[in-house]
């Protein structure tokens, strides 16, 4: 979808789509809190953990050493524990927050408007149909960008401090820069396409978001399969991975745009 300047109607869509999803108790407090917990609240609790236990109280200390790479070979049991928290574990948790938020912001923009009875009100609008989705898609991918970079920004905080305390160097790499730069959009386009064809069939807003959950499960069997050493996440394959979902984000899109249609919505 080519960026290009937002007409006046597109901007009165995404800013009556932000109203509403801020309004909604529901959709609020699951953007807020399941960041809260995904970024800073695990991590935090991750961090005191590590510091705070004796390093022979640590579990599975051998394969922890087993899985650094050849540049973290000189890192004690703690270093090596938090450094591969930081690198195998917290990418999954900061990936849940572009499909999370993009999940919940598409539920509520698109089913959420049959639910409160607001769908026929935009069939009044000079927009066509290919216009108001457009409009909406892209406001559901504004918001979770959003919320995708402050998450990230609070996740920077709590683990710079935890690089600190254990004396490690900034967690910052390339795989990192890959994820933010790539992986994590193209998630969230994803998430959203996802929910417009799932919105279609759901009944609800509840319903739209608890069928958002299928598409988690292999976004956590891509991080299980590097945990139990069936191959190992990099930049190059995160590069790779992100590239596919690009691909299937235009195959989704064409589809959801096309299935996109009044009457099928009014239903």
């Amino acid at each position: 979808m080519a960026l290009k300047k937002l007409s006046v109607p597109e901007e009165a869509v995404i800013r009556k789509d932000f109203h509403d999803i801020w309004d909604s108790k529901m959709a609020r407090s699951t953007l807020i809190t399941v960041s809260l917990m995904l970024v800073i609240a695990i991590p935090v609790i991750f961090l005191i953990i590590i510091v705070n236990t004796p390093a022979n109280q640590i579990n599975g200390a051998d394969k922890l050493m087993k899985m650094l790479p050849p540049s973290a070979q000189n890192f004690n049991l703690k270093q090596a524990t938090f450094y591969i928290m930081t690198n195998s574990l917290f990418p999954m948790f900061f990936l849940m927050i572009p499909l999370m938020s993009s999940s919940v912001t598409a539920a509520c923009s698109f089913v959420g408007e049959r639910e409160h009875g607001t769908l026929e009100t935009l069939l009044l609008t000079p927009m066509k149909p290919k216009q108001l989705f457009g409009a909406k898609v892209k406001g559901c991918v504004m918001l979770s960008a959003v919320i995708t970079a402050i998450s990230f920004a609070a996740f920077a905080i709590v683990t710079s401090v935890g690089d600190i305390l254990l004396h490690l160097p900034f967690f910052f790499s390339w795989s990192w820069l890959v994820l933010i730069l790539l992986f994590a959009p193209a998630v969230t386009v994803l998430g959203v396409m996802f929910m417009v064809l799932a919105s279609a069939k759901s009944k609800s807003y509840v319903e739209a978001v608890q069928t958002s959950g299928y598409i988690v499960i292999p976004l956590i069997l891509l991080f299980l399969g590097e945990f139990v050493g069936l191959f190992a996440l990099n930049a190059v394959v995160f590069l790779i991975i992100s590239a596919v979902i690009i691909v299937l984000d235009v195959i989704i899109g064409e589809i959801a745009a096309r299935s996109f249609r009044m009457e099928k919505l009014l239903k």
